[in-house]
């Protein structure tokens, strides 16, 4: 019995992660392990967007001589919120602040590699999270 639902549970997990694929492409591991995922203590800025579709993105910075020197987020959406969240915080990291302005959701889109098309607008929501970050950062200074 127990050979069985090993069986069935190998199987289930063989096609979530083949759906995975499928959605994420080369960034499947972004998914199922980001780098970037956390709730930062004591950022220096913040920026929060929440989406049409619900979910709620917030990007925290650290910035030290006008420089992202760490970045994180949270999100309370999809696996594409986070992929597209994560790879945001790894595009601004080490960037001067006019560098990081400039981060897109086509950017993300392009380093990922894309996303389905009803998924996209979380790339674009990652950036405008980030980019509301770095104006509540230049509002401060």
């Amino acid at each position: 019995m127990s050979d069985n639902l090993d069986d069935l549970l190998s199987n289930i997990q063989q096609q979530c992660d083949d759906a995975a694929h499928d959605m994420f492409g080369k960034e499947t591991s972004r998914w199922h392990n980001p780098t970037y995922a956390r709730t930062m203590e004591n950022p220096d800025s913040t920026g929060e967007v929440r989406g049409n579709c619900g979910d709620v993105i917030k990007i925290f910075l650290k910035i030290d001589n006008n420089t992202v020197s760490e970045a994180s987020f949270f999100t309370t959406g999809c696996g594409p919120s986070i992929v597209s969240s994560d790879m945001v915080c790894e595009l601004c990291m080490g960037k001067n602040i006019d560098a990081a302005s400039e981060i897109d959701g086509e950017d993300i889109l392009e380093r990922l590699g894309g996303l389905p098309e009803d998924k996209t607008h979380c790339a674009h929501l990652a950036s405008s999270a980030m980019q509301e970050a770095l104006g509540n950062w230049m509002e401060k200074k």
